[in-house]
């Protein structure tokens, strides 16, 4: 889940610059940039923000201008590095990634930048703040940060999608979605550290977040992806072919349902799930409130991840 794949780090001596922790290859010159970003760990179910926002990147086109040095902010112990190969046959170590992109849109409003990011182990409060020196001087409109969690929703049906923002002006962002307000109090992640700066700041944030089904224990799951890729598109009128994650989640899908299969038990649970699911779309029943939306992201954070569940692999 370290390893995102995107570029092999550039060497000290090319970048333009350091200051603290962080590192820059240059300081690009955006048009009121909107911050798209994820974290992987544990507001990232499945994988499913961290993998949307790489898919961005990487298919976007994105440049990367700036990194953040791990060294201060981990506990290797627990996130661990990871050692390779690499095409020349030689041997090397992949550290945990915090990574800034920028995309330039011309005939588009506003610029994006992107976040890749770990959620560190050590000094969030320092940590955030090196963010923000990554993006100084630019005027960025707001954040939007994805992630994903897990919910008692079927593996074979639509993605759902939800969104909380504390900002009524940005909630029009947000339109067609679930847009639910919380009151949680307990253990937090990275994000709404950083959610708080940006409340200091002034700087308006969103939380996206894909539902992923609870039972099923494995990653990527490329359905949640394919369902936050393609709120993007749409948000952002992004000129962007989904074909490849199509492919990956219909297979991600007839593999759970195959494994799925075997067991009786675990058979008759997605049913009950999928004819909840069916009656609710259909009218025959209420869909979810805002508060029991609420209560299942305060639950989910509160435990830290689903214990148990059931794996295809």
């Amino acid at each position: 889940m370290l390893d995102f794949g995107l570029k092999v780090e550039a060497p000290l001596s090319e970048w333009k610059h350091s200051v603290e922790n962080l590192r820059l290859l240059e300081s690009p010159e955006l048009r009121k940039p909107i911050l798209i970003s994820a974290f992987a760990g544990w507001a990232d179910a499945q994988e499913g923000g961290t993998r949307c926002v790489r898919y961005l990147i990487r298919h976007l086109g994105a440049t990367k201008y700036a990194e953040i040095d791990p060294e201060e902010f981990y506990d290797f112990t627990t996130v661990r590095p990871v050692a390779f190969n690499t095409p020349e046959g030689e041997r090397s170590i992949r550290w945990p990634k915090n990574e800034l992109y920028y995309l330039k849109r011309e005939h588009a409003d506003n610029d994006l930048l992107f976040l890749l990011a770990t959620e560190p182990s050590l000094r969030w409060r320092t940590y955030v703040e090196t963010l923000f020196q990554a993006w100084q001087g630019q005027e960025v409109r707001y954040v939007l940060n994805v992630g994903s969690l897990m919910d008692a929703t079927p593996h074979t049906r639509e993605t759902a999608i939800s969104g909380m923002t504390a900002s009524s002006d940005l909630e029009v962002v947000l339109a067609g979605l679930r847009i639910v307000k919380t009151k949680y109090q307990g253990p937090i992640g990275i994000t709404s550290v950083f959610m708080e700066a940006c409340g200091r700041k002034e700087l308006g944030y969103i939380n996206l977040w894909g539902h992923a089904p609870h039972y099923v224990q494995r990653a990527p799951n490329y359905k949640v992806t394919l369902a936050l890729v393609r709120w993007m598109i749409s948000a952002f009128n992004l000129d962007l072919s989904v074909e490849r994650l199509e492919r990956r989640s219909d297979q991600f899908e007839d593999e759970v349902t195959k494994a799925i299969s075997a067991s009786v038990e675990m058979s008759s649970y997605v049913k009950r799930l999928e004819r909840q699911y069916d009656e609710a779309i259909s009218g025959g029943g209420a869909l979810p409130s805002g508060e029991a939306l609420v209560k299942d992201i305060e639950d989910q954070l509160r435990q830290g991840g689903m214990e148990g569940g059931f794996s295809s692999n």
